[in-house]
């Protein structure tokens, strides 16, 4: 079994598509696992499909849509997954109106315990701002796996490691 998830985790490296998603806000340290940065994308709701009642806690399947700008977005929700195109696999969290709060497949890009510090630093100082923290994420087959972070078009060990050198 865990064999298989590293090649499921390798594959999604090797031939995944490359998606970036808009975060917001950070949670920097989880004393049994190490300094992390928390990582949520800023979208935290689909629209349901039309007529479909989707519980809670539901594994669904969410079309990703890469806009003008390069970020990518979930535009359509399906309990299948779509025949063509990229799709992420997701959980529902609580409906409201029409639309239903979504749960990424991941939170966390962990750190190295001696930059940790300085990452918290960086993370805090630029998740607020317009341009905000762009998380890099391979998607296959619906599996995603977190590669790295971005401001800014800069990818985030270049910029910790100049601010580390200074």
């Amino acid at each position: 079994a865990p064999l298989a998830q590293i090649w499921t985790y390798e594959q999604v490296l090797a031939h995944g598509t490359l998606i970036k998603l808009k975060c917001s806000a950070p949670d920097p340290y989880d004393p049994l696992r190490g300094r992390f940065l928390a990582v949520r994308p800023e979208q935290r709701d689909v629209s349901k499909p039309k007529g479909e009642a989707i519980p809670v806690g539901t594994k669904v399947f969410g079309t990703l849509t890469t806009g003008a700008d390069g970020l990518t977005t979930i535009t359509e929700l399906s309990l299948s997954p779509p025949s063509t195109g990229d799709f992420i696999q997701l959980k529902t969290t609580y409906p409201f109106h029409e639309k239903t709060g979504i749960e990424w497949p991941f939170d966390r890009f962990y750190v190295n315990e001696v930059l940790a510090p300085e990452a918290d630093k960086w993370f805090a100082e630029n998740i607020r701002t317009a341009k905000g923290i762009v998380a890099e994420v391979r998607v296959l087959k619906g599996k995603a796996v977190l590669t790295d972070l971005s401001f800014d078009g800069k990818p985030f060990r270049e910029i910790l490691k100049e601010r580390v050198n200074q």
